[in-house]
């Protein structure tokens, strides 16, 4: 929650490690979209004293390696 990425971010981020552009159909915004959202782990690192080891940008590299590395388990879905 300290550091909002935006949709367009992520998707920039997938965009650039597939090596591909995303093809946006952009629509009207509804009045049940959120317009920002954040996670508050703070409970979590109080009463369990965990803490994230892998930040946006890696996780977003490393959740497409995988689809990349296992692609034909998700062609299936």
């Amino acid at each position: 929650g300290k550091e909002p990425i935006s949709i367009n971010q992520m998707i920039e981020f997938i965009e650039t490690r597939l090596g591909k552009k995303a093809k946006i159909n952009y629509r009207d915004f509804h009045s049940a979209d959120m317009i920002e959202t954040g996670a508050d782990i703070s409970k979590a690192k109080d009463l369990l004293g965990w803490k994230p080891k892998t930040d946006f940008e890696q996780g977003i590299k490393q959740t497409v390696d995988w689809y990349l590395a296992n692609r034909s388990l998700a062609s299936g879905c």
